[in-house]
């Protein structure tokens, strides 16, 4: 038989929309609130953990310190003896030069850097930004000693969906390259576990739809 190991899961949630509204930008340190339409999105989400998760509730929320994760990890506590940590390493990437930019208008201003990101996105670079790379190694550390802290128990991060895709990836052992494959909706909930032999992604990308009194 294998040892006993405890199983710890990590609730891996995206924030919310933006006040930008829904058109996909480039917001990496750009500090924008949850819209209404966001806070609502978690709200939902907030609903649908407390009846999934019944008793075991998370014994810790961590958010990076922008303003759009805090938020969202302040709604998913509300009405609990939980006060979420913000974590300035859990932070999204820097975009640099391409930051609060329309996606769709990125070919026509940035051609270089679109090129670069179409042909390797692991090893792209934004100007006066960050690699992945970089983004990778101030993430991944963070997230295992905040994996280990907790061993045994549930844990939140109420994250971004650049740094969610390196999370998922991390777990599941893809290559980087593989990643933006991964979705990443505004309020979506992942859930992996670790234990035995490596870890296990019971949830991606969902998004609960509910209905009646909620």
């Amino acid at each position: 038989m294998l040892p006993e190991t405890p199983v710890t899961t990590l609730l891996l949630i995206r924030h919310g929309e933006t006040i930008d509204g829904p058109a996909p930008r480039c917001h990496g340190w750009t500090d924008l609130p949850l819209s209404e339409t966001g806070r609502t999105q978690i709200a939902r989400l907030r609903e649908y953990l407390r009846a999934y998760l019944r008793d075991g509730q998370p014994v810790a929320i961590y958010s990076s310190d922008l303003q759009r994760s805090r938020q969202t990890a302040d709604i998913l506590t509300e009405g609990q003896n939980l006060r979420p940590t913000a974590v300035h390493a859990l932070r999204e990437i820097n975009f640099g030069d391409l930051e609060g930019c329309l996606v769709d208008d990125l070919p026509e201003r940035f051609p270089a850097t679109v090129a670069a990101w179409r042909t390797n996105p692991a090893t792209c670079r934004f100007p006066n930004g960050e690699s992945f790379q970089e983004v990778k190694q101030r993430v991944l550390p963070t997230v295992e000693r905040l994996l280990s802290a907790h061993a045994g128990a549930t844990i939140a991060m109420a994250l971004h969906s650049g740094v969610n895709r390196i999370i998922l990836g991390w777990a599941l052992g893809l290559p980087d390259e593989y990643l933006v494959r991964l979705e990443q909706d505004h309020g979506c909930l992942n859930v992996i576990t670790f234990g035995p032999l490596h870890p296990r992604l019971r949830l991606h990308n969902f998004v609960p739809v509910l209905t009646g009194s909620h």
